[in-house]
């Protein structure tokens, strides 16, 4: 796969994704990659890729099946034998169990139908309890088939769109929940995203997220070799407080468990439920 630049692909300017503040007054970080502008929101603090990929690119040019063996290639170009001594490593990351998303689901979340934004190949809502029914949506032609595949199977389905239009397919109040894995650092627009999530769940129904944590201790010690960069398929990047925010914004109240967003890790949880 060739390496992805603005004179290559399709891209759209974007306003703070948070307050829609225009990116002119926005400051440009020094993480920022040679192709790919990230800016920092003077108003909101929003951090986020202004010369963004349009969606064709994200479907056509950079599905996550070769995106990631990409990153991992270069990752261990460029860092070298600190790479490789991360990866032999990887054990400290176990050293707290793992969030699985069923579990998850069975802890907040009333049986139902349930939404998977970026679902991929259907894996991440396997094995869900008795009374939770998968569906997703997923803009890769090829995953979104295995993942329909899948949800069929449990008397579900998955929809082949960008999110938003995926979304717009399905009747107000349809989903108890909806997962969102490693999913919203990669939206043109979450904020829309999470509006219409809303009308989408039943009153009462949550929303499980997670994504990198920019306010992570990692980030602040590694810079620019921290693993939450991915240029230029990340365009957002949360913290607490902006994740909260952007929540609240969309009507949701936003809570994060005792664990689910220690400064020591790379990523973080939320849990956004839609007020009864």
């Amino acid at each position: 796969m060739t390496e992805l630049t603005p004179e290559n692909v399709n891209t759209v300017d974007r306003s703070c994704p948070l307050c829609e503040a225009d990116n002119q007054t926005a400051a440009t970080l020094r993480y920022s990659h040679p192709d790919w502008r990230l800016k920092a929101c003077r108003y909101c603090s929003f951090v986020y890729i202004e010369n963004a990929p349009v969606y064709e690119t994200l479907s056509s040019e950079m599905p996550w099946e070769t995106t990631s063996q990409v990153e991992e290639n270069r990752r261990e170009a460029t860092r070298g034998y600190e790479y490789k001594l991360s990866k032999t490593t990887r054990w400290r990351l176990h050293l707290l169990p793992r969030k699985q998303f069923a579990e998850l689901l069975r802890r907040h979340a009333e049986p139902g139908n349930v939404i998977d934004l970026g679902c991929g190949d259907g894996n991440q809502l396997r094995n869900l309890y008795a009374g939770y029914i998968p569906h997703g949506v997923e803009v890769s032609e090829n995953l979104c088939r295995e993942a329909n595949t899948r949800f069929q199977a449990d008397g579900g389905y998955a929809v082949h769109a960008p999110s938003l239009e995926g979304l717009q397919k399905f009747n107000d109040q349809f989903f108890t929940a909806a997962t969102l894995r490693s999913y919203l650092e990669h939206e043109l627009q979450p904020a829309a995203i999470l509006h219409e999530l809303r009308r989408v769940l039943k009153p009462g129904g949550v929303v499980i997220i997670k994504v990198p944590n920019y306010g992570s201790l990692n980030r602040r010690l590694l810079g620019r070799d921290w693993c939450g960069f991915r240029f230029p398929e990340h365009l957002n990047y949360f913290t607490p407080a902006t994740l909260r925010s952007m929540g609240e914004a969309a009507g949701f109240q936003v809570s994060f468990g005792l664990t689910y967003k220690l400064p020591t890790s790379d990523n973080m949880y939320a849990v956004m439920s839609r007020p009864i």
